[in-house]
């Protein structure tokens, strides 16, 4: 049974759903609170109670001050919540707040429940709450902290002449102030109204004073505070200050002070986010036995890849974690509180739900089809969601993220639309690049990245083959500009690559440096088994000669005029030798994916001969470009004999056009040696040739006697003739036919037939056609012949059963016989006239593992280029 989409089952709440939520929505102000303004879910105490998750923490803070004003407890008097920005400090104090002054009405809201369940208390009782926000307070002509409490608990004129002085009270004043009526103070962002209480341009002694007394009312409150019977004092203070120097001195001076009585709180541990942030999102979070399937379906996916995966998510309290994170993936929510929450302004809880909202407003309205919210699906393209990360690492990474992972051009979307339906309908890459990009950053030193186990954690799901993570990433890194690899970990950074170092060399090849290259590696590749002359510019670099001839020209000559004139001239005469010259001229396709090739190479090799370049790469750099310069230097030479494949030459209606086809992968080989075992291949070009098929050949029916010079010319110069390999060819046939009576052998006065013929001047020698029968006494007085040579037997009328309408066989061929079997067996088939359909059933196996690269970019590549088809595939 399919799993539904997380859409499908949860309901965010309204404004996530439409895309309308205002960010202040999770940045709650306390002093907005206490002048009734602000968001709802906010100043208004039942929302508020509603939209809380009653975190461990939570609870057991609201239980300790409430238990501490009830005069039912011995919970600590003086309180301190100390996490980063956005981590619950400022909602621990809401809480307090709206417990205190408003939590009687709303008995039954889940918060206010729990927290009577674990003091025992029936009722809440009535206390005076104060308040003082340092980010809203004005150090210079506002009302000081003591002045603001005083004023808040109705006693503003006991403490009227210090606020106005600007002098602490001390604790005897505040011990009247304060009575032994419940009283709670609440003291939000102290740090930075400390830090603003400096007055630079009174020097450092007068300017520090106010700052001074400031201080020494905190100090005072605090000892005050301890000893009152129904007392609580709750404060907060950031792990980290903003205003530089001057904060961090001030949060020191703080954390000395509460830090000699106050406990610490932390709202929220561990899994409990999870809670906070599927309260704070959705407004209904569906049925849990759906979330409990989900979970299971992905950790018996876990169980199944085994050791591809991380050992934690295999684990069994993994799968309660899914299920208390639904519909998120616990990887999603983690990466953000571990890596992202460290950056200072990321402000942590707050950060996560402002990044959330917009990722799950985003995925609602594009009605996502996952089970779950994994890493790989947050859409940096979304100009909401973006920002909120570019923003707190540099705003050049709206580059990479635009070059690299999601923009129209993007390299890894560009990959998935390549590859296939597969990697499209499950967006492949782009969700791998999004992921690493998602691991790239923290706040802390140490370099981000993550590993090829947690990226199938951050993308898998059922029905996502599992080895397209692997290929995927193949594919990224050979073509992704930003992202680097070391010592197995991926991680964008705004610096080139080795590949957009390779772009900008192959950027300075010119046309004329791969031209160059390819002419250079052709001299190399010409071979011997024919006479080759590279690239002629005109028909005069062709000599008019008996030996065979392989012209080999460039782009710009492969034209039908320039190839006739070759066949046809030598310079301004005429060409007398035309059946002793082929033509070698590029495919149009193949030499652009040369070109290619070649490009890559030559900026390949000027890296590596630039030093300066090469001190700046990483070691796994110069690995990988080590790596990539070997495999480049090897396709080359197969890309120069796929490209160099149109074979042509001079025939009885024109020029004959022929294709070599892709050479063998592994095999060495040749220009002159590849068109000559072609050649040979399809009887053009002749090692042997029969008495009878010379004679055929040679001589018209009229004629009786033609010299060998003559015949030998005719095949030299006459293109409907076959091509004979050399002039021993011609000489083998006529002993032959000579001594097999298919013809006779004139010399001089001296006639040859039936019996071996002794060496001879060839220039001197006439072959005739018919011969007369011996006479009796003829026979007696011949010398007795030679033993004649087997020959093959004579063509004859084929009867009726000696054919055979179709052949239908399957055949074992070891691998390293595939030429033999094409030319011992496809060749004479068609030249039967078979059609000849072909299909072969290929099983590779290898204890180390076959490359992908070589499946891919050879095997994958060279069946394509020879148009075959891949009719089954077993993975």
């Amino acid at each position: 049974m399919a799993l539904p989409a997380w859409r499908e089952v949860v309901v965010p709440h309204r404004d996530i759903r439409e895309g309308r939520f205002d960010e202040s929505t999770f940045a709650v102000n306390l002093a907005d609170v206490l002048a009734d303004r602000g968001p709802i879910e906010y100043h208004d105490p039942q929302t508020f109670f509603r939209k809380t998750y009653p975190t461990e923490g939570i609870v057991r803070l609201l239980s300790t001050v409430l238990a501490r004003l009830a005069g039912k407890g011995t919970g600590e008097p003086v309180i301190q919540i100390q996490t980063p920005f956005g981590g619950g400090k400022t909602h621990s104090l809401v809480a307090l707040y709206h417990l205190l002054t408003s939590g009687a009405d709303y008995p039954d809201e889940d918060l206010v429940r729990r927290v009577l369940q674990e003091t025992g208390v029936k009722t809440i009782p009535k206390a005076r709450v104060a308040v003082f926000v340092g980010t809203g307070a004005d150090p210079l002509k506002g009302k000081t902290p003591w002045g603001a409490i005083a004023e808040q608990l109705g006693k503003y004129q006991l403490l009227q002449d210090h606020d106005e002085g600007r002098r602490t009270p001390g604790k005897d004043l505040l011990h009247q102030l304060f009575g032994d009526e419940p009283v709670l103070i609440l003291m939000d962002e102290i740090a930075q109204y400390v830090a603003k209480c400096v007055d630079p341009q009174k020097g450092e002694r007068a300017g520090r004073a106010y700052q001074t007394q400031v201080l020494a009312f905190m100090q005072e409150l605090t000892e005050t505070v301890k000893v009152l019977p129904r007392g609580a004092l709750v404060v907060t203070l950031t792990s980290s200050v903003p205003y530089g120097e001057e904060g961090e001195r001030a949060l020191r001076d703080l954390q000395r002070i509460f830090g000699r009585v106050e406990a610490v709180y932390e709202p929220v541990q561990g899994d409990e986010i999870y809670e906070v942030i599927r309260k704070r999102l959705f407004e209904d979070v569906g049925d849990p036995a759906v979330a409990r399937r989900v979970a299971d379906s992905y950790w018996e996916l876990y169980q199944r890849l085994g050791s591809e995966v991380p050992d934690g998510v295999r684990e069994t309290g993994y799968r309660e974690k899914m299920r208390r994170a639904y519909p998120f993936h616990p990887e999603l929510i983690d990466v953000l509180f571990e890596r992202w929450s460290t950056i200072p302004d990321f402000q942590r809880t707050r950060g996560v739900l402002r990044l959330l909202a917009e990722v799950v407003s985003d995925l609602y309205r594009r009605e996502h089809s996952a089970p779950l919210i994994q890493t790989a699906h947050v859409n940096l393209a979304n100009p909401k969601v973006r920002p909120k990360l570019v923003n707190l690492i540099g705003s050049e990474y709206y580059g990479v993220i635009a070059a690299d992972i999601a923009d129209t051009n993007a390299k890894a979307q560009r990959i998935d639309r390549q590859m296939g339906s597969e990697y499209a309908r499950f967006a492949v890459a782009s969700g791998l690049a999004t992921s690493i990009f998602l691991y790239s950053f923290s706040g802390s030193e140490r370099q981000g990245g993550v590993g090829l186990p947690q990226l199938r954690v951050s993308l898998l799901r059922e029905g996502i083959p599992a080895p397209l993570v692997g290929d995927a990433l193949h594919h990224l890194e050979e073509e992704l500009w930003y992202l680097h690899v070391e010592a197995g970990l991926y991680r964008f950074t705004s610096q080139p690559n080795l590949n957009r170092i390779i772009i900008e060399r192959e950027e300075a090849v010119t046309e004329e440096h791969i031209r160059r290259e390819i002419s250079d590696r052709l001299e190399g590749l010409a071979g011997r088994e024919l006479k080759v002359y590279l690239f002629p510019r005109n028909s005069g670099d062709i000599p008019d000669t008996k030996e065979l001839k392989l012209a080999v020209l460039d782009s710009e000559h492969a034209t039908p005029d320039f190839i006739r004139e070759l066949f046809e001239k030598v310079g301004s005469t005429f060409r007398s030798y035309k059946n002793t010259i082929v033509v070698l001229a590029p495919d149009a396709e193949a030499l652009s994916e040369l070109y290619r090739l070649v490009k890559r190479f030559l900026a390949l090799r000027s890296i590596k001969e630039d030093k300066s370049v090469m001190k700046q790469l990483s070691e796994e750099n110069r690995a990988g470009l080590e790596a990539k310069l070997k495999d480049s230097e090897g396709r080359i030479s197969f890309g120069l004999l796929s490209a160099y494949r149109r074979l042509m030459k001079a025939g009885a209606q024109g020029i004959e056009h022929f294709d070599l086809g892709l050479p063998t992968a592994g095999v060495k080989s040749t220009l002159a040696k590849r068109a000559y075992e072609y050649l040979k291949s399809q009887e053009i070009l002749l090692d042997r040739i029969s008495p009878r098929k010379l004679l055929e050949k040679a001589m018209s029916e009229g004629e009786t006697e033609k010299s060998l010079t003559e015949i030998y010319e005719a095949f030299l110069r006459y293109p409907h003739l076959p091509m004979l390999e050399k002039k021993t060819v011609l000489e083998q046939a006529v002993d032959q036919g000579v001594r097999e009576g298919e013809f006779a052998l004139q010399i001089g006065e001296r006639l040859y037939v039936r019996e071996a013929v002794p060496s001879y001047n060839f220039e001197e020698a006439f072959l005739q056609r018919h011969v007369a029968p011996l006479q009796p006494s003829e026979q007696r007085l011949q010398k007795p012949a030679a033993e004649p040579e087997p020959t093959a037997p004579t063509e004859k009328a084929r009867p009726l059963e000696d054919v055979v309408p179709e052949l239908d066989m399957r055949i074992a061929v070891p691998w390293n016989k595939l030429s033999d079997f094409i030319r011992g067996v496809l060749s004479p088939l068609q030249q039967e006239g078979a059609t000849i359909e072909l299909e072969i059933h290929l099983q590779a196996r290898s204890q180390s593992g076959i490359k992908k690269a070589t499946v891919e970019h050879k095997v994958k590549e060279t069946l394509k280029q020879i148009g075959a088809t891949i009719k089954e595939e077993k993975k």
